[in-house]
């Protein structure tokens, strides 16, 4: 019977079957869309397409006949755009220390950790968008630029100089009676 089934029918009767009630119908649909080589795609998922910075450069007419250039260029790009993402990874540590003042001991800390989170995840992203091979070094100059301009805003020493500085007058305190 699932072989008669359209393929968009097939993928209906997958999303609408009940697995808890009916497992052996839900295998029997899994084999069956195997066979077919379809995937289970609602329409809702936004479709991926991964942009690959060098090669998106080498289909441009101009850097076909000028390869050298097109590297440079790549490495460029990949450089600004992992310092770039790099940047707006930090910004919330930003914002949260200097404009709006959410800056004690306490907060410090939990920036400080979340603070390498922002070079790792940019690291991720400027390898996916082409920095493999040699663009490897685009990807960690943009990072470290990324952190260069982080530091720049003045961020980062205010949230160190909060984790040594001591919020109330007197160290630590008992409660009363002993």
């Amino acid at each position: 019977m699932l072989a008669s089934c359209t393929d968009e029918e097939l993928q209906d009767v997958y999303f609408h079957i009940d697995v808890l009630q009916y497992p052996e119908r839900y295998h029997a649909i899994l084999e069956e869309m195997a066979s077919r080589g379809l995937k289970a795609v609602s329409g809702i998922e936004p479709q991926v397409t991964p942009v690959n910075i060098p090669e998106q450069l080498r289909d441009v007419a101009f850097f076909r006949s000028h390869p050298v250039m097109a590297a440079a260029v790549a490495f460029l790009l990949l450089t600004v755009y992992t310092a770039l993402v790099t940047f707006v990874f930090c910004l919330p540590i930003y914002l949260l220390a200097l404009p709006l003042k959410v800056l004690n001991q306490q907060s410090a800390i939990v920036y400080l950790l979340a603070f390498p989170f922002a070079p790792l995840s940019a690291a991720g992203f400027g390898k996916r968008a082409g920095g493999a091979g040699w663009y490897a070094l685009a990807v960690i100059v943009g990072v470290a630029l990324g952190v260069a301009l982080f530091v720049g805003t003045g961020a980062l020493h205010a949230v160190v100089e909060a984790l040594f500085r001591s919020g109330s007058g007197g160290g630590f305190s008992l409660p009363v009676g002993f």
